[in-house]
């Protein structure tokens, strides 16, 4: 539109904003919509630094902002002994979200963890990936070309170095179809998601080493066709990423005792392990679908709404398994996150309100691996709470009284 064409010429975002947000009322008056209809969505928070900021790295055509509610849940005891985790105290979670009986469902099952001596967590960095695809003159040169490609370690790390400080190559992986190659490069991006500057790095490897690679094998006659392949996998099931990971790799578990069973979650043990059963372990199966769990989605889109991160990787954190296991000592539980990514740096990490929503974690700035701890026990709990009201028969009740208002229409 034209408008929006206008506002882009302005000097400053402040004023692009001012335009557009006028060329809105415009379009719409002419439909007969008073003036002031998008004042709640007009009437944004940030400063005009901040806005200038969104602009150039988050948001373009910037007209406002909304706003969803935020909640806390817990405080529920986490431990967390890894490399570079060290966690052994009481956290809040902060979670965003309309979904009415979310929140309650995880507070129940952060009680229930509480009072069981607190949920146990490992933490595991698989790092981010790329994955560009190539194609050679045919199979042979294929072969040829990514045997190249994987002795170029030292030339991926170079690249990645110009790209920041802050970035690490590890490995590569490929595949051969046809006279394609799929490269999946793995980086250490340290506390940053790194999806962008995974994909600037890998460009940049690729800029500098086209030229020798025609040098030494000219025959191969490779070409890069597409920066990302979807071997990444980013932002889509794939079951490479459940093996492989990508990003973070994190597990909660805990031991329910018996007692605390019927107290808390209000059914048994043997209810829970079979509901779990029948829904995420044969349903899933007969869905057709790798996801054994219930609503690790609910947890990761408030969490991650709340904090920073991109809401598309929910989709990648969906992709966990539930365990529920009953013992001798009660209900063992367990949630496993083979793909998180998540950081506390770049992205929409900065954004004041989520920094502070982050803080809320620890009364600190978390790092990236205390984030992901923290996003696997709130799975965990939901996970907990949730197959209890359904092996109770519960969930109903539950959704009628927190999810919708009495008054509301069928």
């Amino acid at each position: 539109m034209k408008f929006l064409h206008d506002a882009n010429t302005l000097p400053s975002e402040p004023e692009r904003i001012t335009a557009r947000q006028e060329g809105v009322e415009r379009l719409f008056a002419k439909n007969g919509l008073a003036a002031g209809a998008f004042s709640r969505i007009f009437n944004h928070h940030f400063s005009d630094e901040e806005v200038t900021k969104l602009g150039s790295r988050n948001c373009q055509n910037i007209i406002g902002e909304v706003s969803v509610p935020l909640a806390v849940a817990g405080p529920v005891h986490v431990h967390a002994r890894t490399e570079k985790v060290v966690l052994d105290q009481e956290v809040l979670i902060p979670l965003a979200t309309t979904e009415g009986a979310l929140v309650p469902s995880i507070q129940r099952g952060c009680k229930a963890i509480s009072q069981s001596g607190g949920a146990r967590v490992l933490v595991e960095q698989k790092g981010m990936t790329r994955a560009p695809v190539f194609r050679c003159k045919d199979g042979h040169a294929a072969q040829q070309f990514l045997e190249w490609m994987q002795q170029q370690s030292e030339s991926f790390q170079a690249a990645a170095g110009q790209i920041s400080s802050h970035l690490r190559f590890v490995d590569m992986q490929g595949w051969i179809v046809g006279r394609q190659v799929f490269l999946r490069c793995r980086y250490d991006a340290d506390q940053a998601m790194g999806m962008n500057m995974v994909t600037l790095a890998v460009q940049k490897a690729w800029d500098e080493l086209g030229k020798p690679l025609k040098a030494v094998h000219p025959e191969c006659e490779a070409e890069l066709i597409a920066l990302s392949s979807n071997v990444c996998t980013d932002k889509k099931q794939a079951a490479i990423n459940q093996l492989l990971g990508r990003g973070w790799w994190a597990q909660a578990e805990v031991m329910i005792p018996h007692q605390v069973i019927p107290e808390v979650l209000r059914t048994t043990a043997e209810r829970i392990v079979e509901a779990h059963v029948a829904k995420n372990l044969v349903g899933s199966y007969v869905a057709g679908h790798a996801a054994q769990n219930m609503q690790i989605a609910n947890v990761a889109a408030a969490v991650y709404l709340a904090t920073g991160q991109d809401l598309a990787h929910v989709v990648d954190v969906s992709q966990g398994m539930t365990t529920l296991e009953k013992t001798d000592k009660g209900l063992y539980a367990a949630v496993t996150l083979p793909t998180v990514p998540a950081g506390v740096v770049g992205g929409g990490s900065w954004l004041p309100a989520q920094t502070a929503a982050r803080q809320l974690i620890l009364g600190t700035p978390p790092t990236a691996q205390q984030l992901v701890a923290v996003t696997a026990v709130a799975a965990l709990a939901a996970e907990l709470s949730g197959m209890a009201a359904l092996a109770s028969h519960d969930l109903a009740r539950a959704h009628s009284q927190f999810g919708r208002s009495q008054k509301e229409s069928p």
